[in-house]
């Protein structure tokens, strides 16, 4: 069985991304995402991995719309609300990232991860960001 050139084209450029995403290219990730949906509306891109890691270091304004696109595929996986929560709050959408983390604190079991984002929404309500570099470094540690 031969695979469809476009499939194969697609696959590589996924591939390149994820690669790009792993050394924090994240630009260069989401342009081999678009591309690669060119050929392959339906190849499968990790966009909630693009919108946590981005999130995480310092590109949260540039991965958003990944944010945006994860949740539509999934709109109620509590751990891409998540992400797309902490992505929100580091652009300032207090609001939406205190949805974002009431969904996740619904849909967790793990009660370490729910404590803590019910912490955030409560700083968030105050107008304070609990995004320090401590708590930042604590997460990308953590996935």
């Amino acid at each position: 069985m031969d695979i469809n050139p476009e499939f194969k084209v697609a696959k590589i450029l996924v591939d390149q991304g994820k690669e790009s995403a792993e050394y924090s290219h994240f630009k260069s990730a989401v342009e081999k995402f678009k591309i690669a949906q060119q050929f392959n509306a339906n190849i499968d891109v990790d966009w909630s991995g693009i919108c946590w890691h981005g999130s995480l270091n310092n590109q949260a304004k540039d991965v958003i719309f990944a944010c945006e696109k994860a949740v539509a595929l999934k709109p109620k996986h509590g751990d891409i609300n998540d992400s797309r929560g902490v992505a929100r709050a580091l652009t300032g959408d207090y609001q939406g990232a205190i949805k974002d983390f009431e969904i996740f604190v619904k849909w967790t079991n793990n009660p370490k991860r729910k404590s803590q984002r019910q912490s955030w929404i409560q700083d968030l309500k105050k107008g304070k960001n609990p995004f320090t570099l401590e708590v930042l470094e604590e997460l990308r540690l953590r996935k």
